[in-house]
């Protein structure tokens, strides 16, 4: 296994275990989950700006939107379980399910993008000099 997708590995796992802490302490503490949000995509753009600096943008394009997708399927079960990660007004509809998960996707490449982006102009620049 290379080291991009050693990279990607442990971001996954980053994600799914700060769903699992952050729905635990939202449920024990009273706070609204939907405010961790930020976390996540901190975690989306730290990833995905390693993975732009070591193997390029695409791989990070790519690494995002796996994590969005990671964390909107396994994730999202993982905060489910726990409570408060629940949909809105009880189960979502098969096309509402769809749905978010292709946001969180497409939301995931957007954000591997700009840090893919950013990642790999820095490794540029410490290349050329």
């Amino acid at each position: 296994m290379g080291k991009p997708v050693r990279l990607w590995a442990l971001g996954a796992l980053i994600v799914l275990a700060f769903d699992a802490v952050g729905a635990t302490s939202a449920r024990l503490f009273g706070f609204r989950y939907s405010i961790l949000t930020i976390g996540t995509y901190l975690i989306y753009g730290t990833v995905c700006f390693h993975l732009g600096r070591r193997a390029g943008v695409l791989q990070a394009v790519v690494g995002g939107a796996g994590l969005g997708l990671i964390d909107a399927t396994l994730g999202w079960a993982i905060s489910w379980a726990i409570g408060p990660g629940r949909w809105p007004g009880g189960v979502p509809s098969p096309a509402q399910l769809l749905g978010a998960i292709v946001f969180v996707v497409v939301l995931g490449g957007a954000l591997g993008l700009v840090t893919g982006l950013f990642g790999w102009s820095l490794r540029s620049r410490s290349v050329d000099a």
